[in-house]
């Protein structure tokens, strides 16, 4: 008995010191905190500030570590303890969200992580009721790409209405505004709301302003004799603190909707003279740029509608106006335009409709979408290409999620965007048609449509046609030969032929056709016979031209419709001996290819191994744009393709 109460006591005491070990390791990352948005550069890229709680035991131990998604290596983090805190700077590339992980280094079983945060775009959306929660209809981020910034409780959380810091309980723009903007550039948005109705411009001035007339609503000023007025300086200073809470170029831009309750047509005696708005206005743009030290850009929309028959101001939106042609604003939208249906209370409201949002949203992406595409032209990126994966198409009905007519309308759309992109080229990844050799009838000349050059992988499917024309499909698009190479910049493309041994690129019966019989056979394959390998000529080929890159110091980039790693019922045959061959340069950076229609990646001794979504397998679209800086790849996906940053290995 006493052996027993002996060995529960040792027992007792060894747990409490596994659970002292655990306690004296904890720790987690107190920012960046979930769903932040950190304001991208012009670089594309952004310093992210980490800092881990911990204890001081931990501080002794192993170096900290980090990943941003569970397909990249671990890093170390550099920084110094304060306070039991680990402080660290990292820059991260746009895009999001991300899902960071930090580790101890000689514990990695000892985490922490934040789910979700990115690096995109931050407007701060001011004014009065218009530019708040006052809408009919509260909206949501369909996206979920668009955060809010809860400035009293320093917390982001999705952009659901009504938005933190702005008046009113009911519907905004801001969920609409930042789910085009989030579709148009691919990254998340970040709202600062601050919206405050009823408001003129005269409560906005900092404490102490002054003015002849009072507003409409007299608690946010006081009377000084019957000549003036003044702020009582109630707006300002939270107004203020919000942007400072970013810092310099923390934000991209302050989106100004007011002019409503300075306009007031039904009280001359309250009403500001277009003069005086332009003044005041200018007095608190021009404030908090000298606040905040640098030159903050503000949109200002031409605001002044009122009630049905007091729809507009001239004297003020003339300010507004002038404010644009002198250069201390931006031009916003025109939303005295919105009128009937798009106004609440069944058109005789001020402030807007279901309908009404999404119109008011548009017309800020209408002004606000060019700015930022001209701001984003200085991202230094080399050169651009796109990518596209298993168009696929055929004229047959859908086979399950196989959309395969349906795919002219997205190679059509995919043609128009990429057009307006300037690239270098673009590839399809094979399976350009599902079968029928007329089908390349319908879709090569959409692809020839396009305004640079135009390169194909071969896929299975595209010899999915009549025996006495599968010699001839490599020719009918626009193929000199079935696998080659290309060279831009410091970059050398190779493009191989995974149908190089292969049932489905010969006729039964051909020696080519028998080969493969065999290879199968002897190989012992187990891998699907719609799959295909890269012959020994082929190969030989290859490494001639790896080793010719190595001495050129080049990087190398392999496209094929085959993928090769991680290991899937898809790969090619002799997806290994691909593997070791392509392994033994240091100038291979990358493999990318299609077939696998959900997608895939991974990364294998410095090599990115990138499988892109099928156009076919979507009801939506799936195409690329890949951005190639010098020490990374940066793929900008489309429709269900996924937006990835990969690193160069040096």
């Amino acid at each position: 008995m006493k052996l027993v109460l002996w060995l529960t006591v040792l027992f007792s005491v060894f747990i409490g010191y596994i659970q002292a070990e655990k306690a004296e390791l904890a720790y987690r990352i107190i920012s960046p905190i979930e769903y932040q948005v950190i304001q991208r550069g012009t670089d594309n890229e952004a310093w992210v500030e980490i800092k881990v709680a911990g204890s001081l035991q931990l501080s002794k131990r192993g170096p900290l570590e980090y990943r941003l998604d569970k397909n990249r290596s671990w890093e170390k983090l550099t920084g110094e303890w304060k306070n039991q805190n680990f402080l660290s700077r990292v820059k991260i590339p746009a895009g999001g969200w991300y899902g960071m992980e930090i580790r101890e280094g000689g514990y990695p079983d000892n985490r922490s992580q934040v789910v979700k945060f990115g690096v995109g775009e931050i407007f701060v959306v001011a004014g009065q009721s218009n530019s708040g929660n006052y809408g009919e209809k509260k909206q949501s981020t369909q996206t979920g790409l668009v955060s809010a910034f809860d400035f009293e409780n320093k917390k982001w959380q999705l952009a659901l209405d009504p938005q933190p810091g702005a008046g009113g309980r009911g519907g905004s723009i801001m969920p609409i505004l930042g789910d085009g903007l989030a579709r148009n550039f691919k990254v998340p948005i970040g709202i600062i709301a601050y919206g405050q109705g009823g408001t003129s411009v005269r409560e906005w001035l900092p404490e102490g302003s002054r003015f002849p007339n009072p507003p409409t609503v007299e608690n946010k000023v006081r009377k000084i004799n019957d000549q003036e007025w003044e702020s009582l300086g109630k707006i300002y200073p939270s107004f203020i603190q919000r942007m400072k809470e970013f810092g310099k170029h923390g934000f991209r831009a302050v989106l100004w909707h007011q002019g409503e309750s300075d306009a007031n047509q039904k009280d001359p005696t309250r009403t500001l003279a277009g003069p005086l708005y332009e003044k005041y206005l200018t007095q608190l743009i021009e404030r908090t740029r000298d606040e905040l030290e640098w030159p903050v850009p503000w949109f200002v929309a031409q605001a002044s509608y009122h009630v049905p028959g007091d729809e507009s101001d001239p004297n003020i939106r003339a300010a507004q106006a002038n404010l644009w042609k002198k250069g201390i604003a931006l031009e916003g939208p025109d939303t005295d335009q919105l009128k009937g249906k798009l106004r609440g209370r069944d058109g005789q409201g001020v402030h807007f409709s279901g309908p009404g949002l999404h119109a008011h949203a548009n017309k800020w992406m209408e002004k606000v979408t060019p700015w930022l595409e001209q701001k984003n032209k200085n991202v230094k990126y080399k050169f651009s290409f796109g990518a596209i994966a298993d168009c696929q198409y055929c004229s047959g009905p859908n086979r399950g999620s196989r959309h395969y007519s349906s795919s002219v309308g997205k190679l059509k759309e995919c043609v128009t965007e990429l057009n307006k992109h300037d690239l270098k080229f673009t590839i399809h990844l094979g399976d350009f048609i599902d079968r029928d050799y007329i089908s390349f009838d319908t879709v090569v000349p959409i692809y020839q449509s396009l305004k640079m050059l135009a390169y194909h992988a071969l896929g299975n499917h595209d010899f999915d046609v009549a025996d006495e024309y599968k010699d001839k499909v490599p020719e009918r698009m626009g193929m000199k030969s079935k696998y080659y190479e290309f060279s831009v910049e410091d970059w050398r493309f190779v493009v191989l032929d995974g149908n190089d041994v292969s049932f489905h690129a010969y006729p039964k019966g051909s020696s080519e056709y028998k080969n493969a019989e065999v290879y199968y056979r002897e190989n012992k394959i187990r891998s699907p016979k719609w799959n295909g390998a890269v012959g020994e000529k082929q190969i030989s080929w290859l490494r001639k031209i790896l080793i010719n890159a190595e001495k050129k110091r080049e990087k190398v980039s392999l496209f094929c419709h085959f993928p090769v790693y991680p290991a899937d019922p898809h790969n090619l045959w002799n997806a290994e001996e691909i593997i070791s061959l392509i392994e033994e340069y240091s100038c291979v950076k990358a493999y990318i290819n299609g077939h696998n229609h959900k997608g895939n990646y991974s990364q294998k001794n410095g090599i990115h191994y990138l499988t892109l979504k099928g156009m076919v397998e979507t009801e939506s679209n799936a195409y690329s744009i890949i951005h190639v800086h010098q020490d990374e790849l940066k793929v900008m996906g489309y429709g269900r393709e996924t937006d990835r940053t990969l690193l160069i290995r040096k």
